[in-house]
């Protein structure tokens, strides 16, 4: 991807400011970074960040939501003992959790769409029923997409959280899902003072 490696995304200071513990994260979300750590590492690997986060034992099921101090310690934690780069991390994880996402929401998504059309609709479908759910501290990140031309989609990317690398993965994991090549380019990033993250996600013409 083209903005891999531009800058590392500290996880501790960086995931908002104010009273983490009022916001939530999907269950989904903690569950699949379980079974990402195992797949990546091992389960002892997985028990020692949890140790390390001080949720030694504790339990994520995808039908729950949880405080993101969780989600920060537990990443925190991970690039700690994983000793792997922030971003490298997160993309990766990415990834690794769009089929379940797409699993869990793909009632929102049409089997036709191209990597490009699935990604250009994702806030419209999948993140609004989410924010419909009863549960007024769950907070999705913003996003606002628009076709810049019909190989171009242009992402805006808003959140407290600020994890882009995340969201990179997503895209990445898109394109793999789609058996398309994407290329993505960053405009505009939060960890560089800009006010929201810009991507643009280009489907990459083979010969």
């Amino acid at each position: 991807m083209d903005c891999a490696g531009r800058h590392q995304q500290p996880v501790s200071p960086n995931m908002g400011t104010g009273s983490h513990s009022e916001r939530l994260m999907h269950g989904i979300v903690l569950k699949g970074f379980k079974d990402f750590v195992i797949e990546r590492f091992d389960r002892e690997t997985w028990r020692a960040i949890q140790a390390d986060a001080g949720l030694e034992g504790k339990l994520y099921v995808p039908v729950t939501e949880y405080p993101d101090d969780e989600v920060r310690a537990l990443l925190k934690a991970a690039v700690s003992i994983s000793n792997t780069p922030a971003n490298e991390l997160l993309e990766a994880f990415g990834e690794f959790l769009l089929p379940s996402l797409l699993e869990t929401y793909g009632v929102h998504v049409d089997d036709q769409w191209s990597a490009l059309e699935l990604i250009a609709n994702v806030e419209e479908y999948i993140h609004t029923s989410l924010r419909a759910k009863a549960v007024a501290a769950y907070t999705p990140p913003q996003l606002q997409s628009d076709w810049i031309d019909d190989s171009n989609v242009r992402i805006v990317y808003r959140s407290e959280r600020t994890l882009c690398a995340f969201a990179r993965g997503l895209i990445s994991g898109i394109g793999t899902h789609r058996g398309e090549q994407l290329t993505i380019e960053e405009r505009a990033c939060m960890h560089n003072g800009d006010p929201q993250c810009v991507l643009v996600v280009s489907r990459r013409h083979t010969p």
